[in-house]
């Protein structure tokens, strides 16, 4: 696989992950609907006994989105300064004139 393709597959993968995760946290509580996922509240329950979840895919795909993005400017940071770090400056060396 190229070198080039390495950062947006984790990110995509990574942002995917996360928004799987946060579907286990409760987000907001409205007068008899239960929501969870952050950013946006992507599985909803309304409160009766027996009632099914329901995703709303949309927001599910939003949310990898915005994971995603923010996992990449995350790891091109890290490789940006990994990079400068390695990078080592160049001196010149004095030279004598010739007369």
């Amino acid at each position: 696989m190229c070198k080039q393709y390495i950062i947006p597959i984790y990110s995509i993968i990574t942002g995917i992950v996360i928004t799987l995760i946060t579907g286990l946290f409760p987000n907001v509580f409205l007068l008899g609907v239960n929501y969870w996922g952050y950013f946006l509240p992507w599985l909803r329950r309304i409160v009766y006994p027996g009632s099914p979840l329901e995703v709303l895919w949309i927001y599910v795909l939003v949310d990898v989105i915005i994971w995603s993005v923010l996992v990449y400017l995350t790891l091109l940071s890290a490789v940006e300064e990994e990079t400068r770090k390695t990078k080592r400056p160049v001196r010149r060396v004095a030279r004598k004139r010739r007369r």
